[in-house]
């Protein structure tokens, strides 16, 4: 199934913002994306699903939207 990754900051930087991925849950599109972009193996970034952080293994479905948010700081 297809969803949408949609990428922010240096991320966004390494992936052009917006693309679409197959990948039936966060461990596959990880790999998926390490493999079309070799530098993100070496980047820290947190997932969010429909708009909802996830740490775990999560599954998607056909038009998920997952943001790829990298570390932030307050101020």
């Amino acid at each position: 199934m297809k969803v949408r990754v949609i990428a922010f900051g240096q991320i966004a930087e390494i992936t052009g913002g917006e693309l679409f991925i197959e990948a039936q849950d966060t461990v596959v599109l990880k790999a998926a994306l390490q493999v079309e972009f070799p530098t993100l193996a070496d980047k820290k970034y947190a997932i969010a699903v429909n708009n909802k952080l996830v740490t775990e293994v999560t599954a998607l479905t056909e038009n998920d939207v997952v943001a790829l948010m990298p570390p932030y700081s307050g101020g």
